[in-house]
């Protein structure tokens, strides 16, 4: 069966400024871009069709793109895209085979933490790794290396999610988003999580503590990523290690999604990142427990001193997404409102209380914050 890529053309124009008007179902949507240019893109486009051609061309044309940057472009729509690279030393043109190698192994090995740590946050992981997140990984794909200091492009393809059922109550107000994709949460997780790093160690470049790599695990860093990171700059003729992300078009990222880290190897970063990984291998007596994600669901009856939300968490028992209902006070709302529309990514605390046939939910009244508050200052 031919597939029809009419959502996917939707999905690139929309991220490229173009805008559409609504028509009805089955006819043809004309699409804007400023005073540039019109055009209609009908409900059924398929590869290789001369109204493929015809659209490309289009859009090649003002955009001020070549033909060809256009179709790479759709073709990567519904996939987010790591991209892991290293420079050599100075001077150099090439790095050895064994630390190209090493670099693809960790690049691999992060992901694979991520994909665990995406599940719930943990300091280590040790041989307990995530089987629905190692499924999830065994789909990534390495793409062909870029023009560069030695990119290694790993492509993750989101998937369409499942609609949330909803059974609004009358007289309780609801609002409700598209559930995040498992893809995008293990890319999500390894973006924040070096994001946290870099802000919370290494900008602060001192002897780390516990505390300092707290706001990392809740970001989903562990043990074993870190281990990568540092695999990764131990290699001779390495002199970075930067990661780079392009969030699929097709599956709107958060507004402040992270988009590039880099950690140099210097002396200094290499043993900030050796002694993150000592300190995470310390056994904790007292477990993190954190529920981490974005909100998909808040409902409010008005004149109520609280409302309830749910945020979206991966199900402990499936691939299917799940949910925390959390009750929160009703002066919050509005900026959990604005957090929703945003696709924040949000973190709470507390007891989780299972309920049998029904969504968990967090015992006691919750206050969220933006899982970005505890990245974007680094400690004194």
């Amino acid at each position: 069966m031919t597939e029809n890529l009419a959502g996917d053309l939707a999905a690139l124009l929309s991220t490229h400024g173009w805008t559409s008007v609504a028509v009805s179902p089955g006819a043809s949507t004309l699409w804007s871009l400023a005073d540039r240019a019109e055009m209609y893109v009908p409900p059924v486009v398929t590869r290789g069709s001369f109204t493929w051609s015809d659209l490309i061309m289009r859009i090649a044309s003002a955009q001020g793109e070549g033909a060809g940057a256009v179709e790479r472009a759709i073709e990567l729509v519904r996939f987010d895209v790591t991209r892991f690279r290293v420079d050599s030393a100075p001077g150099a043109h090439a790095i050895p085979l064994e630390a190209g190698a090493t670099v693809v192994g960790s690049a691999f090995g992060m992901l694979r933490a991520a994909a665990t740590a995406a599940r719930r946050p943990r300091q280590s992981i040790g041989s307990n790794y995530s089987r629905i997140g190692d499924e999830i990984v065994r789909e990534a794909q390495l793409a062909h290396t870029e023009v560069g200091s030695f990119v290694f492009p790993v492509m993750l393809k989101v998937s369409p999610p499942e609609p949330l059922p909803e059974t609004p109550l009358p007289g309780v107000d609801v609002n409700s988003t598209r559930p995040e994709s498992p893809e995008r949460r293990v890319t999500r997780t390894l973006a924040q999580a070096l994001t946290a790093f870099e802000k919370h160690i290494l900008q602060p470049a001192r002897e780390p503590r516990m505390s300092d790599l707290t706001p990392v695990i809740i970001a989903g860093g562990t043990k074993e990523m870190l281990a990568q990171v540092s695999n990764a700059l131990s290699e001779p003729g390495v002199s970075w290690l930067e990661t780079g992300f392009t969030w699929a078009p097709a599956e709107a990222p958060s507004a402040d999604a992270p988009t590039r880290v880099v950690i140099p190897a210097e002396n200094d970063s290499r043993t900030l990142v050796a002694k993150s990984v000592k300190l995470l291998s310390t056994p904790k007596s007292d477990p993190l427990r954190v529920i981490t994600g974005p909100i998909i669901h808040i409902s409010h009856a008005p004149g109520e001193a609280t409302g309830e939300i749910a945020i979206q968490t991966p199900s402990p028992t499936s691939s299917r997404y799940g949910r925390v209902e959390v009750v929160v006070r009703a002066e919050q709302l509005t900026e959990i409102h604005h957090w929703m529309d945003q696709g924040t990514t949000v973190v709470v605390h507390g007891v989780v209380e299972r309920r049998p046939g029904r969504p968990a939910k967090l015992k006691d009244i919750a206050t969220p914050r933006p899982l970005d508050d505890t990245l974007a200052i680094a400690p004194q």
